[in-house]
């Protein structure tokens, strides 16, 4: 038998009154202890000497028992409570290691760097043309010099010795015609800076004549005042196109209509997009212009298409009482009591009321006003005024339009002129008529 085997099966049999299973987490135990120690190199007789023979190995392990059964049940929810809070302490530990190495590796980019790239792309354009006339210059020096010409410093300074050195004519003659040199040399350097410098002013004209600028001023304003018309007209167009899309879900199933919208109002965006990069003169590429135009041209056409389609299936209705009915309404004034005081009905002013007037004797001193409409397109309104009463008769848009969309849910369409129509009839005994006074 190996030593290892020996150790455990002596341990074993040493360990007596423990139950099986606390028996096996034991050896369990001891076994991985000897497999980790065993995968670093080190040797068996060493393993076992540092953990000891296997009588004192369970002589612990069963006092370590004992002490953990005589715990009381608070104290063992004190060490779960424990164990808990280093596992936490552990695992937060972990997501900062983590967070910082992230931060660590992750470079650190600005907010607005996607705007920044621009200026990025022209100063390091602008940098490469500096260094290749910078190399330029180093290879033209490199040529004109000599190992043996001295340079201006040294030029200089033996210019300044000579003249303070009592020297023969001939020397100071000889000196005196280095600092031409020198200067000759500087006007050829400054000559090569010029075209340079000349290359850094902007393309750009600084200056303008005065009615050039007049224009530039006139077509920017202009540009701005109908992009902002353009705008309003998108606005509309998107309105018209979010009702389109809750009418297709409230049942109007129109899909032609919100495809040529939607079609339509990317036609008129992109338009303000452009005008407005015109004005400011940036760049748009050519590509995404034509594939934008081309999409909402498309977009418009098929809408079109499918809209002519679906209102070729529309029927249109004459007979309306198939699903309206007109309401009547019958309102019984009295005359003033002295004779002499009229009484004035006075309709809304806002629509030309046609009316019919009947006479009945039976009628001593009332007056009877009976309308007929249909009450899905008109709101009726009266009230009684001293020695008159006024009558309104309101036709109301948002109700035409209601009655319109419903009907589109049947696809049908009801005699718009059927539904518009009412009748006034107003009946008096003839020996009041003469009493009675009408205003429109």
């Amino acid at each position: 038998m190996k030593k290892d085997k020996k150790f455990l099966s002596s341990l074993e049999a040493n360990l007596v009154g423990i139950k099986d299973k606390y028996k096996k987490e034991i050896i369990s135990k001891y076994e991985t202890i000897i497999k980790e120690r065993k995968d670093n190199k080190e040797k068996i007789t060493a393993i076992l000497k540092s953990i000891g023979t296997p009588e004192d190995v369970a002589k612990s392990e069963i006092e370590l028992l004992g002490s953990k059964a005589n715990k009381s049940f608070f104290d063992k929810l004190k060490d779960k409570r424990q164990e808990r809070k280093e596992r936490r302490a552990e695992k937060k530990a972990q997501k900062k290691e983590k967070k910082n190495e992230k931060t660590a590796t992750k470079e650190k980019k600005p907010f607005f760097a996607f705007l920044k790239k621009k200026d990025k792309v022209k100063k390091e354009k602008v940098k490469k043309e500096k260094v290749k006339k910078e190399k330029v210059k180093k290879e033209k020096k490199e040529k004109v010099k000599d190992p043996n010409k001295k340079t201006l410093k040294e030029r200089l300074v033996a210019f300044k010795n000579a003249i303070t050195k009592d020297i023969s004519f001939k020397k100071k003659r000889e000196v005196t015609d280095e600092p031409k040199e020198i200067i000759e040399e500087i006007q050829e350097e400054f000559e090569e800076e010029i075209p340079e410098v000349s290359e850094i002013v902007p393309e750009k004209k600084i200056f303008e004549s005065r009615k050039t600028r007049a224009k530039r001023i006139i077509l920017k304003t202009l540009g701005v005042i109908f992009t902002i018309i353009l705008l309003f007209a998108w606005l509309w167009v998107t309105v018209v196109f979010l009702a389109s899309v809750f009418a297709y879900l409230d049942g109007v199933k129109f899909k032609g209509l919100i495809i040529g919208l939607f079609g339509l109002d990317i036609l008129v965006l992109w338009i303000v997009i452009m005008i407005n990069r015109a004005i400011f003169r940036k760049a748009m590429s050519l590509r995404l212009n034509l594939i934008i135009c081309i999409v909402s041209i498309a977009l418009i056409a098929l809408g079109i298409v499918l809209c002519l389609k679906d209102f070729s299936k529309i029927e249109k209705v004459e007979d309306v009482s198939i699903k309206y009915t007109m309401t009547t309404k019958l309102e019984k004034f009295e005359l003033p009591s002295k004779p002499e005081q009229n009484f004035t009905l006075t309709f809304n002013s806002n629509y030309n009321t046609q009316y019919t007037i009947n006479y009945d004797d039976n009628l001593k001193d009332v007056i009877k006003v009976e309308i007929k409409y249909y009450e899905c397109y008109y709101d009726y309104y009266f009230k009684k005024i001293s020695n008159g009463a006024y009558v309104s008769l309101k036709l109301d848009d948002r109700d035409r339009l209601a009655v319109y969309i419903d009907d589109l849910k049947e696809k049908k369409i009801f005699d718009n002129d059927e539904l518009s129509r009412y009748s006034v009839k107003i009946t008096i005994s003839s020996k009041n008529a003469n009493r009675l006074v009408i205003q429109n």
